[in-house]
């Protein structure tokens, strides 16, 4: 159960973490720059956008390298 625990739920919790982190971080920019123009794509946005994409693609690459250690 522990093995469970420790190669499928933490990546994804860390993975989630990571999308929740730059979800915020994208809204939080765009909110607190709403009367500014051409707020839409801003150097925050695009680390927002780059947080999410890496949390995303976290659960895939530690099963890879768990793999990668087994054999």
């Amino acid at each position: 159960m522990l093995e469970k625990v420790k190669h499928v739920i933490i990546p994804h919790l860390i993975g989630l973490f990571f999308i929740v982190l730059g979800w915020y971080i994208s809204i939080l920019t765009v909110s607190l720059a709403r009367f500014q123009t051409n707020v839409l794509f801003t150097k925050w946005t695009f680390a927002g956008l780059v947080i999410i994409i890496i949390g995303a693609y976290i659960p895939f690459v530690w099963h890879l390298i768990v793999d990668r250690k087994k054999q």
